[in-house]
């Protein structure tokens, strides 16, 4: 078996040919890889006999030392034919005992735990995984600088944008092309989503448009922004608690406090924090009280609860900080008598991590 980039059309054609030289039938797993095969083939690029070739649901009958698997997932990515192999999810071949697996690629920075985890899984199956820059199996097929220069030497550009690479390999390239002869001023590095403006005599950054990536929701009901996704990141980490209380005219706490815990792990038991919530409660509505509720010339007092609302959430978030660990995601939830209708009001404030920095927000009210 044979794993390489899809995109190496030139390494395709030695495979393909070593694979007729020794007696292999070839059978080519993953979308990609049959793709560029197949554009390859109709374009003259990769050159051999269709009878080189075998259809994937019969490489059982065919003998093991006649028979080559070219797949894709030489990255480690997810999806792709080898990861679902090295799992033993793949529907249609499996590794065995001695079996031979090669990579002819490099992980890309970034990739190379996945690459590790999938050669370690193709280990504990069996497979004699051959990898690494020693074994001669792999070749770059980016350019290096002496190409860059032939490249620039042939052209002759009278502006020059470096691309593509990360942003140290984009400045080393600009300098290259200075040393080419390129003026500083007739080019600019630029960054996913910068506007150059070019004009006969002049190259400049004009403007930025978004970019990147985009989350979707599996509602598909809209992009997931990144105040959303840090939310969950959060719930996903050290889990929610949510603070319900109920507030009276005379400034004191209406019955218990609830508290709920989800996907928080605390060494001090509910009892215990829920007495801490109540005593922390208590607390504020004794030194905030008298800051936030006015009487008015009719002895009706007047209360800012939104601003007393804040106190009282920044009060259980320091507590909180102080018995977890982590910092999970606080709810916090006060009812208030309403003076004019005779009922209660339910106010919430914004969803917070434990540990950010306190922050003023406005309250959202519902009946």
């Amino acid at each position: 078996m044979v794993t390489t980039f899809a995109s190496s059309v030139h390494r395709l054609q030695i495979v393909l040919e070593l694979a007729k030289k020794h007696g292999r039938l070839v059978a080519v797993v993953g979308r990609s890889m049959l793709n560029v095969i197949a554009h390859a083939r109709n374009l003259g690029y990769v050159k051999c006999e269709d009878s080189l070739f075998v259809p994937l649901h019969t490489v059982r009958s065919v003998p093991d030392e006649k028979l080559l698997i070219l797949t894709t997932g030489s990255q480690g990515e997810p999806m792709s034919a080898l990861t679902r192999i090295s799992k033993g999810e793949h529907r249609q071949i499996k590794i065995r005992q001695g079996d031979t697996v090669v990579f002819s690629a490099n992980p890309i920075p970034g990739n190379t735990i996945a690459v590790v985890n999938t050669i370690d899984k193709l280990m504990m199956l069996g497979a004699n995984v051959i990898y690494g820059k020693d074994k001669g199996i792999h070749v770059s097929g980016h350019g290096c600088q002496e190409d860059q220069k032939l490249m620039l030497a042939l052209t002759r550009p009278k502006f020059f944008i470096p691309f593509h690479g990360e942003h140290r390999m984009l400045v080393k390239h600009s300098q290259t092309a200075q040393g080419m002869g390129v003026p500083p001023e007739n080019m600019v590095v630029i960054q996913n989503g910068d506007v150059v403006e070019l004009t006969q005599d002049s190259i400049r950054l004009a403007d930025k448009v978004s970019s990147g990536i985009e989350l979707v929701d599996s509602s598909r009901s809209g992009m997931v922004e990144d105040n959303i996704l840090k939310e969950r990141q959060q719930l996903a980490e050290d889990g929610v608690v949510t603070v319900a209380l109920a507030v009276g005219l005379d400034g004191k706490l209406v019955g218990r406090p609830q508290l709920h815990l989800r996907g928080v792990v605390s060494s001090v038991e509910k009892a215990q924090l829920e007495e801490l919530v109540t005593k922390t409660l208590e607390k504020s509505l004794i030194n905030y009280w008298p800051e936030y509720a006015k009487l008015n010339g009719h002895n009706n007092t007047q209360v800012d609860w939104s601003g007393l609302q804040n106190e009282l959430e920044c009060g259980i978030q320091r507590m909180l900080r102080r018995e977890f660990q982590g910092q999970p995601l606080l709810v916090f939830l006060m009812q208030i008598p309403d003076v004019e209708g005779g009922a209660e009001v339910q106010k919430e404030i914004t969803v917070k991590p434990v540990g950010r920095r306190r922050r003023r927000s406005t309250a959202k009210v519902a009946s």
